[in-house]
Parts: C-alpha cells; sequence; structure tokens
C-alpha cells in the first residue's frame, strides 16, 4: 500500500459520518483540515544550531523527572553534601592544628607522647 492510497482510506473513512455531523461543526472541520494541509504544503525553514539540542530540550522538559521541584531538591542535596564534606575538611584540619601547635608547645602530658601499641604492632611485623 502506498502513500496515497493510505490517504484515500484515511480521507473515505472521515467523510463516513460527515452526514451526521451538523454544519457548523462541519465547516470548523474543513477549514481546520485545509489549514493543516496549507502548513504541511510550506516549504520547511531553515533552522540554524545543533540538530540534537531541540530534541534534548524537549525530552528534558517533558520528563516527569526533570520538573523544577526535583531539579531544585537534587541541586540543595549536591550543595548540602559539597558544605558537609568542607566542613569535616575544615574541622579536621583545625584538629591536626591544634594537636600540632600542643606538641610545639608542650602542652600535652607525657602519655601523649608513649604509644604503647605501636611497640607491640613493630613487635608483631618483625616476627
Amino acid at each position: 500500500m502506498n502513500e496515497q492510497e493510505l490517504a484515500g482510506k484515511i480521507i473515505r473513512r472521515l467523510n463516513q459520518g460527515l452526514g451526521n455531523i451538523k454544519q457548523g461543526t462541519a465547516y470548523q472541520l474543513q477549514s481546520s483540515r485545509q489549514a493543516a494541509l496549507d502548513r504541511y504544503r510550506e516549504a520547511p525553514q531553515p533552522v540554524f544550531g545543533l540538530a540534537w539540542a531541540g530534541d534534548m530540550a524537549f525530552r528534558v522538559s517533558h520528563n516527569r523527572h526533570f520538573n523544577a521541584r526535583n531539579l531544585l531538591a537534587l541541586g540543595l542535596l549536591v550543595l548540602s553534601l559539597t558544605g558537609a564534606t568542607y566542613w569535616q575538611v575544615v574541622i579536621q584540619a583545625n584538629d591536626i592544628a591544634e594537636i600540632d601547635v600542643s606538641l610545639l608547645t608542650d602542652d600535652l602530658p607525657i602519655n601523649a607522647y608513649l604509644d604503647n601499641n605501636f611497640e607491640a604492632w613493630l613487635k608483631r611485623s618483625s616476627q
């Protein structure tokens, strides 16, 4: 079946119910059909840009997972994880700096310099 035969079948099927339709509705349908055919026959206008960009924007904007609420929640999640990671790094650096200052100023007790577990590990690893 070629394109002309298919179009003929569609036209016959659409025309079957025309006898039961009101005159005003039939006129609206005829004008809509004519407008659609006129737009179909127009030459396509060239569009400048990336060919996939329009399709990608359409898919993203019509995907139920990519709505504004979900994107805002995802952005807040990424921002909070980044902030928590940064905060932990800063706290750890401050703790190390405090230990270094305490060691250099001799504020630590003598037991802080003794590590009994280190000697036990040396004995175990040398065997």
